[in-house]
């Protein structure tokens, strides 16, 4: 495992210069949590790559990524810990089972490395929100493990970031591109992109913060990953000969970023009958101890009605458990109240159509078909 380690690091110096500061804090001799922000698909690697030279880490890794050929097997290697992609939670119990087990780690002295916001940033600071794994694991881990706060900077233009064409560019086509570069380069001459990776110990803060709501947590965590957030264009040449990103520019709209939370779909409501309606909103009332009157069919789920993970999948389940024609749409696209009724009545046969919208990971334009629902 080290002579692989050294490897990676070997090949990550060839476009990463990498800083470490305040190493010293990796020093413990109990388990560790570690909560960085994750600014980029590459940072795990730069992470495990020169974080293994002081310390034993393993980290929490989407099953997304860590079933993929080849990369699973160099998972395997790093005591990677596979964990559910979160659009599949549905169930509130299986996710505090996943959620319970991070916990069990620590107990067996595992170091675990866990991204708080558990996603690549969608623009340029961190947003965690609605995630509530971190908020649970710290009030349940044991009481002699250290927290880390770290926070990096520097990948955000990066092309495993959403700033270089909203992760168009698949996990493989990415290294083969590397790969065209580094030859294209003569290997020592690949021009660098500095990331900068500050290591402080919070366990002591991060004990008093755990008392508080999830939501008040939450950006406590924000505030600290987010100071002095780097604003400055910063897309690095890949030729030390030839500018190839002089007119690059971010893109102009990024997926489930806030601006892009702020885009709901809009549909014609009216032909959905009120006994839906109220059947939800009684329910969202309950989850979220408010007041109905308070719930509005435009309202959004995480910014007006700070649902969480656990309740994301508690009003999808019980959607899909009341309602017979109830679709099943990934829970990163129930956005909005209304998102939840043209849920509730996907699957009806009759003719009325809704306005065309953006539906499903494709972004394919639907018309949905719905009927007056009556119970």
């Amino acid at each position: 495992m080290k002579i692989l380690l050294f490897f990676t690091r070997l090949v990550l110096s060839i476009r990463y210069k990498v800083t470490l500061k305040w190493v010293e804090n990796l020093k413990h001799n109990w388990p560790i949590l570690i909560l960085p922000n994750h600014v980029a698909l590459v940072d795990p690697r730069i992470f495990m790559a020169f974080l293994w030279k002081y310390i034993i880490v393993s980290p929490l890794a989407s099953e997304k990524y860590y079933n993929l050929p080849i990369l699973k097997q160099v998972m395997n290697l790093a005591w990677a810990v596979s964990i559910w992609e979160i659009s599949a939670w549905a169930n509130p119990d299986d996710v505090k089972k996943v959620f319970s087990s991070v916990v069990e780690w620590l107990k067996e002295w595992k170091n675990l490395l866990i991204y708080p916001s558990w996603q690549i940033y969608r623009q340029n600071f961190e947003s965690i929100k609605w995630k509530q794994i971190t908020h649970f694991i710290v009030n349940n881990m044991p009481e002699n493990t250290k927290v880390l706060l770290v926070r990096q900077r520097g990948l955000w233009w990066s092309m495993r970031s959403k700033a270089w064409d909203n992760w168009k560019t698949t996990f493989f086509d990415a290294y083969k591109k590397w790969i065209k570069y580094a030859f294209a380069n003569l290997l020592f001459f690949v021009p660098k992109r500095d990331v900068d990776i500050e290591i402080f110990d919070f366990t002591d803060e991060i004990n008093k913060q755990k008392k508080n709501s999830l939501n008040d947590f939450n950006k406590y965590l924000e505030n600290f990953y987010n100071q002095k957030p780097d604003e400055t264009l910063r897309y690095i040449k890949h030729y030390f000969y030839f500018d190839d990103v002089k007119d690059k520019k971010e893109p102009a709209f990024i997926d489930w970023s806030e601006k892009e939370l702020l885009k709901v779909n809009d549909y014609d409501l009216s032909q959905i009958s009120d006994q839906v309606k109220l059947k939800i909103k009684e329910k969202i009332s309950l989850i979220k101890s408010i007041d109905i009157s308070l719930i509005n069919d435009d309202s959004k789920l995480v910014l007006d009605l700070f649902f969480d993970s656990l309740d994301m999948a508690e009003i999808k389940s019980y959607v899909q458990a009341n309602f017979d024609w109830a679709s099943n749409p990934p829970i990163t696209d129930l956005k909005t109240v209304g998102d939840l009724y043209v849920m509730a009545v996907w699957k009806s046969t009759s003719v009325e159509k809704l306005k065309e919208c953006d539906w499903g990971m494709d972004n394919l334009s639907v018309n949905l078909l719905i009927e007056k629902f009556t119970n």
